[in-house]
């Protein structure tokens, strides 16, 4: 399952990677223009995740390090936390 969860981070980096690259380069076109709607559903969709599991999040050591985390990566993140 650890596998899953690293090939789910690394897409994710690739996905904020390129949605960033399509913002700063407009030349991208109509795949910048996609890579941005998908960087955007998935940042909405991050936050209702955050929303979500915050409660579980605020016992943990660091917080705030694990809330960018679920930011970032999401489900791949707060799924490998196992029960708080």
């Amino acid at each position: 399952m650890k596998i899953v969860f690293t090939l789910g981070k690394a897409l994710l980096v690739m996905l904020w990677t390129l949605a960033a690259l399509a913002l700063l380069l407009p030349a991208m076109g109509a795949i910048g223009s996609l890579l941005i709607k998908a960087a955007v559903i998935t940042l909405a969709i991050h936050l209702l995740e955050l929303a979500w599991v915050d409660k579980r999040l605020r016992p943990l050591a660091n917080p705030w390090a694990h809330r960018l985390q679920v930011l970032v990566f999401g489900y791949f993140h707060w799924g490998q936390l196992g029960r708080v």
